[in-house]
């Protein structure tokens, strides 16, 4: 790789003055940066932006997704006035499912019948052999009961792929739900959410609250060997091989020979077990559960799965527990636009072929390569000066760099649907339709080598992300936009949201838990041992600095479950400074609006993390996500870096001051 820095963008040759990058009028310039930077940067668009009650949270991701639906929306329409597309075409099965997903007159006629046969067949379940079933029938259309399975890449040989276990099937999704005193109101509000799915039904009142009940309790009783969301951070951990035969003494009750014949596939020699315990525990509850009692478990699972696909009493039922009780949402969005997030994750590829055609420009990929560049070429600056790390060491982690692989825009292969039937039956029939595609697919790849280039999101996706099992980083045609990407503006804030957000996804393959996996993407120590215990005490710092924030109340930061997103946010930033800071060739940056390039770096990475939540999805995300609040995203990364506090000239009196001796410093 030659070792030279490319300008990300051109000025513009007609003498206009070149844009900023950075939104003046989203700043409140009254406050000062050394003691608030996020209301610096954003404090005047925090006063007056009016959060729709269709939104739980909003922020620069959602003002990009805003603008592709807008954008996918057109393309829809147009494939719904398609008259001459062609049976099993993807052209056909986009005009089927979203013409089928829009009619909410038919599904409104149609009521529960699109479901009937699901429900006749947990009613005609007798014994616990027919109960295995079941669980194989649902986990076609995606509605897990008990646990989880699946293939993927194996996490210590990433050339073949695996069959893994894992904790699920509970309606509540994360254990703390169903434990953390926090969280009573919610649990209340999730049985009454049960009873009113099986009076919808038909059943009377007092029996749809009893059978709610039991639901609840027994998806308790289910979760009690779960683990938490923190635990689920220690990878090593969840790596259980289990031979067939001792699979069958681990959980007994489960059938495996039908389990994995249902799925077209032997008796794997080995499988992956990710919670032992878990899977010990939900034999013994299976084995003393009553049948009906497991029917009733079943019957739950399929109305969560399918009630926002179902007439309008199954929608706001689903709507006011999942969206308004979780995330403090008011009000549903409009049907296209529900309809079109569903349509991204059934037919999604189909969808962003027509996507990237209009609207992804191949100038966009040149583009973002080039950043990539100058990005990777920062990193292996700092790989060098990294103290704590010796020189056998530091060639593994450039070897790491040698053999990234990099996804931008869109696959060069895209998914073939050919297999997938879409119909204009009802909605919920196409939804399972394309989620018995997605299993049969993934269960196929069980003996085939690993495909390192398929995407692992679609082009459409507002995101990005850092695949360890593969050592690659994906830059989805959606996020290349402002404000993260801005064509028409200078190099100081492009690099301060997109190239960040680039060096953010190459620091998850260096953070806690990427940090494990080598560059041929094995879950294996390529550190030496003394390393490796510098890393680990370097990680304290941030897991403490993130630990001290109140995010809520008196609810605080996870510091240890949101390490990795905290290291990335960190070294990303810190790559991208340096990367633009060359990119300048030692003459000084550009003033624009009234700021050095490097002051817009800064303003526009914390323009890049404005947002707004409401109270209720706050104390959620709390608990689920492994990201912390933007908020804190937006300043707490800049407290640590000493190129901040000369571009704003933060003194020891004030507020975003840090001590040098408790500044954190990893990557």
């Amino acid at each position: 790789m030659k070792r030279y820095f490319f300008s990300l963008l051109i000025a513009s040759s007609f003498g206009f003055a070149q844009k900023s990058g950075i939104v003046i009028a989203n700043m409140d310039k009254t406050a000062n940066p050394a003691n608030d930077f996020y209301a610096y940067a954003n404090g005047t668009w925090q006063k007056n932006f009016k959060m729709s009650e269709t939104d739980s949270r909003y922020g620069s991701f959602n003002e990009i997704n805003d603008n592709n639906l807008k954008n996918i929306r057109s393309i829809l329409i147009l494939a719904s006035n398609n008259k001459n597309a062609a049976p099993n075409t993807d052209e056909q099965r986009l005009r089927d499912f979203y013409l089928t997903a829009m009619d909410s007159v038919k599904a409104e006629k149609l009521g529960v019948t699109p479901i009937q046969a699901q429900l006749d067949q947990i009613e005609k379940v007798k014994d616990l052999k027919e109960v295995n079933e079941l669980k194989n029938s649902f986990d076609k259309i995606g509605v897990p009961l008990f646990f989880t399975g699946g293939v993927s890449v194996d996490a210590k040989n990433s050339s073949r792929h695996v069959y893994e276990l894992g904790q699920g099937g509970f309606g509540l999704s994360n254990r703390d739900f169903y434990y953390g005193a926090q969280f009573e109101t919610i649990r209340k509000e999730y049985i009454a959410f049960l009873s009113t799915l099986f009076q919808n039904c038909g059943t009377a009142k007092d029996k749809a609250n009893a059978d709610a009940q039991k639901v609840f309790d027994f998806e308790k009783k289910l979760t009690e060997k779960a683990l938490t969301s923190l635990e689920m951070r220690d990878i090593e951990k969840m790596y259980n091989v289990y031979q067939a035969s001792k699979l069958k003494e681990l959980s007994p009750v489960v059938s495996w020979e039908t389990y994995f014949s249902s799925r077209g596939l032997k008796l794997p020699d080995t499988v992956i077990v990710g919670m032992v315990n878990y899977m010990s525990a939900m034999n013994e509850l299976l084995k003393n559960t009553s049948l009906e009692d497991l029917k009733t478990y079943a019957k739950a699972q399929l109305l969560i799965g399918a009630s926002p696909f179902l007439s309008s009493n199954f929608e706001k039922a689903s709507f006011h527990f999942n969206a308004e009780v979780l995330s403090g949402i008011k009000v549903m969005k409009a049907r296209w636009q529900r309809v079109e997030g569903v349509t991204d994750r059934c037919i999604g590829h189909a969808l962003s072929r027509e996507f990237v055609k209009k609207y992804f420009p191949p100038s966009s990929k040149d583009k973002l390569n080039k950043l990539i560049d100058n990005l990777i070429l920062a990193y292996r600056d700092r790989i060098d000066t990294r103290t704590w790390m010796s020189a056998e060491t530091k060639k593994q982690a450039h070897r790491k760099l040698d053999l990234l692989i990099r996804k931008i825009g869109y696959p060069e292969k895209w998914d073939d649907y050919s297999a997938m039937t879409i119909k204009t039956n009802n909605y919920w029939e196409n939804v399972c339709s394309a989620s018995t595609y997605a299993f049969n697919k993934s269960n196929a790849e069980l003996n085939t080598p690993v495909d390192r280039y398929v995407w692992l999101m679609t082009p459409v996706t507002v995101n990005a992300y850092y695949n360890p099992t593969t050592n690659e980083i994906t830059f989805p045609a959606a996020i290349l936009q402002p404000p993260f990407f801005d064509a028409e503006a200078d190099d100081a804030a492009n690099y301060g949201t997109m190239g960040s957000i680039i060096g953010h996804e190459l620091t998850h393959g260096f953070d806690d838990q990427g940090s494990q996996f080598d560059a041929d993407g094995n879950m294996k120590m390529w550190w030496t041992e003394e390393d490796f215990k510098n890393f680990t005490a370097k990680k304290e710092g941030i897991i403490t600095q993130f630990n001290s924030y109140v995010a809520i109340d008196t609810l605080h930061v996870n510091g240890s479950m949101t390490q990795g997103e905290n290291i990335a946010d960190l070294g990303g930033l810190t790559m991208s400074y340096n990367a633009y800071k060359r990119s300048l060739g030692g003459k000084p940056s550009k003033v624009i609006d009234g700021f050095t390039g490097e002051q817009r770096f800064f303003i526009a990475w914390a323009q890049g993390w404005k947002q707004m939540s409401r109270e209720a999805e706050t104390k959620r995300l709390l608990t689920v996500d492994y990201h912390s609040p933007a908020y804190f995203r937006a300043f707490a990364p800049l407290t640590n870096l000493k190129e901040f506090y000369k571009a704003f000239n933060v003194k020891e009196s004030d507020k975003m001051f840090t001590p040098e001796n408790k500044r954190v410093e990893i990557w």
